[in-house]
């Protein structure tokens, strides 16, 4: 029999494939080119697939089989010389002991597939030609019982055979009796699974006519049920293609389907839509774009495309994103996805193509990013204009507003000093007057330092910290351990700026909000990384505005919300790790160096 179900469907050279040990065919042919069209691609498949073959040469047509052998891809001299191709005339097997003897030739078979093992053979593959019978020879009456026990023999070895009938020279009452002794047969390129196949016991065995009736009738019984099986899948199929045709219609994203040669076999209207009528259901090539651009803007060679992956190498797109010049000329963006499709054997037999047009929503994405962009370097600006402010007003306090009152002290001072006049009412006014210009004195300058503290300019970053830690422990009442490096390269003003402006923001969230006694600040870098650290021990944030922060919100804050935008100017990565037990407030920051 015929295994893996081969059909008329199946191409020839696929169904030579999918034959294993065991099978007896014919091939019924009528000319050379036919002939060699089955013989030898049956060989060449046995040879790739590690079985010995072997060919049966009819008189003088060893040297034509030899030059067919070749045309189609063996390497004849080489599979001889490596035992792998035996190539034999009719007197070396059918008639090597002068006449044809079917019990001998049952032995010959067997012996020769068992040998085949022994070698290391997968299996034994064999075919011979037949014309030389029509030609007689002793024992020859008994070839059509060869040929009808051949199917058991087989059947019991490793082994399978091909016999070869020209049916342009044998009657037709022989050609009748191959068809019924064959359970397969190919004819005219197909491999055709064979119904009047008769078994031995029935064409060899006493009633022969009374038993081929009732195959007959059985036949006719048997084939009416698959029929009437057949129109009932027919017509399932057909509701299953009407209700897919449906969804295909209703569904609002682009679905196509191509085979291995990628043309659409398949397509609903959303697809058409999406690519202006550029594929269509049927037999229409996959040519419809001028040209695609992967979301990278780098232009995609057709070997590419998503839907050419699926079905040349299996492979999976999802969300692909395309910008693509469909066949009307307009640029359009496509979210593309693409699926090989296989068969129960795993063979990639084409792929399902799965289109969304998302250019509108691309446009308004990237318009909602430019306003994003456009209001961060607004923000930005804003900030700096903010710092900048910050240190005019701190320096004209300090520079102007402090000197001034530091005068007005020192008149006040030297007043009472020399003015012996006063009365006691006066002296005691004009000294709380400059008791409140020491303590304005001291107020502004330190307002001044909280605006921007000098030290930050003078000396750097490390500085302004302990400075800026030790005057909101004195203040605050809160401890604050530092564990800052012992020197550190100066950093971009901007950069410590911000990184200053977050341990502040930080420190004041602790003492507004988190009843902590101590609080730590930790600074390390690296060469490309730095990274800041505030810690306190207090109640932490609450879980919903936690939550709220981790997925981007602003509402958690002012001091928070600032941290986070300083981060985000300087490209770095804001992590906030809160439990009852405290919260830690950790920023990793990437360096770059100015540009010279």
């Amino acid at each position: 029999m015929v295994t893996n179900a081969t059909t008329h469907h199946t191409p020839l050279l696929t169904a030579l494939e999918q034959l294993a040990p065991h099978n007896h065919l014919c091939s019924i042919y009528e000319s050379a080119e036919e002939h060699f069209a089955v013989a030898i691609p049956f060989i060449r498949i046995g040879l790739e697939r590690g079985e010995k073959c072997v060919y049966i040469a009819d008189d003088g047509t060893e040297a034509v089989v030899r030059e067919a052998m070749a045309a189609g891809g063996i390497d004849v001299e080489r599979a001889i010389a490596t035992d792998r191709l035996v190539l034999e005339k009719k007197e070396a097997v059918y008639l090597k002991r002068g006449s044809f003897d079917p019990e001998w030739m049952f032995t010959f078979w067997a012996d020769a597939a068992a040998e085949a093992m022994r070698q290391g053979f997968a299996a034994l593959r064999a075919t011979g030609e037949t014309e030389w019978v029509l030609r007689g020879a002793p024992g020859l009456e008994r070839w059509v019982e060869y040929e009808s026990r051949m199917t058991h023999i087989l059947a019991q070895h490793n082994c399978y055979a091909l016999c070869q009938y020209n049916g342009q020279l044998f009657p037709p009452e022989l050609i009748l009796d191959v068809i019924r002794t064959h359970p397969a047969v190919i004819y005219r390129g197909v491999v055709c699974r064979n119904m009047y196949y008769v078994p031995p016991d029935e064409l060899l065995g006493p009633n022969q006519p009374a038993r081929e009736v009732e195959r007959l009738l059985t036949n006719i019984r048997e084939r009416e049920e698959v029929e009437c099986t057949l129109r009932q899948q027919r017509d399932e199929l057909q509701r299953n293609e009407r209700l897919l045709r449906l969804v295909l219609d209703a569904l609002p994203d682009g679905v196509a389907v191509v085979d291995r040669s990628g043309d659409i076999i398949l397509s609903n209207p959303a697809s058409q839509r999406i690519w202006s009528g550029s594929i269509l259901s049927g037999r229409a090539r996959y040519a419809g774009s001028k040209a695609w651009w992967h979301a990278t803007g780098k232009r995609l060679a057709p070997e590419e495309w998503g839907s050419v992956r699926a079905f040349r190498n299996g492979e999976t797109s999802v969300n692909e994103v395309l910008d693509i010049e469909a066949f009307d000329g307009v640029r359009k963006v496509i979210q593309n996805s693409a699926v090989p499709i296989r068969d129960p054997d795993g063979r990639i037999t084409g792929a399902v193509i799965v289109n969304e047009d998302i250019s509108a929503r691309t446009t308004a994405e990237r318009e909602l990013s430019d306003s994003y962009n456009q209001m961060r370097a607004l923000t930005g600006r804003l900030m700096r204009a903010q710092d900048e402010e910050r240190r005019r007003i701190a320096q004209l306090l300090h520079e102007t507003t402090a000197q001034d009152l530091a005068a007005v002290k020192m008149h006040l001072a030297r007043l009472n000093r020399t003015a012996s006049h006063l009365s006691d009412a006066d002296r005691s006014a004009l000294t709380e007057s400059i008791s409140l210009a020491e303590q304005a004195i001291t107020a502004i300058r330190t307002l001044s330092y909280l605006l921007h503290p000098p030290f930050l300019d003078e000396a750097g970053l490390l500085s302004a910290l302990r400075w800026y830690a030790a005057g909101f422990a004195e203040r605050s009442g809160i401890k604050v351990d530092l564990e800052l490096p012992a020197s550190f390269e100066r950093l971009p003003l901007d950069t410590e700026t911000a990184l200053f402006r977050i341990v502040q923001e930080s420190l004041i969230n602790i003492h507004r909000h988190a009843g902590s006694e101590i609080a730590r600040i930790r600074l390390e870098r690296d060469a490309e990384t730095l990274v800041l650290e505030i810690e306190d021990r207090g109640h932490g944030i609450p879980r919903g505005s936690l939550k709220h922060l981790r997925r981007g919100g602003r509402g958690v804050g002012v001091g928070i919300a600032g941290i986070s935008e300083r981060i985000e100017q300087l490209g770095g990565r804001l992590e906030i790790d809160s439990s009852d037990h405290g919260t830690t407030v950790r920023t990793w920051l990437p360096l770059v160096k100015e540009a010279g």
